[in-house]
């Protein structure tokens, strides 16, 4: 074997070395942690080695409080908000009265248009009914 190549077990140590030398931990902490990586694979199922330091070190993420203080910016934002809020609702609600009166007027005259014309169909029948068809008229008014 060539002295440029490395086995797969030499160029593990060699990374971790420089690993190592990166975080300032010994190489066996870093192979330790490759190790126990490969059963936490990440989302595409390859495996992740953290190499930002021991993980127990890490501090556990802060849980968010419950209720947190009110500062009075936050609660001018707010009330400015739901004064906005308010105003549109009142305009919202006038639109709907307008909307809403206009719909009742336009239902009277459809409701009235529709009455006159069945007014007007009676009408057209009743003559229909009198008048007799052209050829008669027409025979009549000829003395045929």
């Amino acid at each position: 074997m060539a002295k440029d190549e490395l086995t797969y077990s030499e160029a593990v140590r060699a990374a971790a070395a420089e690993a190592a030398a990166a975080l300032g931990t010994n190489p066996e902490a870093v192979q330790q942690r490759a190790i126990g990586a490969r059963e936490q694979p990440g989302n595409d199922g390859k495996a992740r080695v953290p190499l930002d330091g021991d993980a127990q070190n890490k501090a556990a993420p802060r849980k968010r409080p419950d209720v947190q203080p009110a500062d009075a910016r936050t609660l001018t934002t707010l009330e400015a908000c739901i004064a906005d809020l308010r105003s549109l609702l009142a305009k919202a609600e006038e639109r709907a009265a307008e909307e809403r009166s206009r719909c009742d007027r336009l239902l009277a005259e459809t409701l009235t248009a529709n009455a006159r014309a069945a007014h007007l169909e009676g009408e057209v029948r009743a003559l229909r009914s009198r008048l007799a068809p052209w050829w008669r008229r027409w025979h009549q008014a000829n003395g045929a």
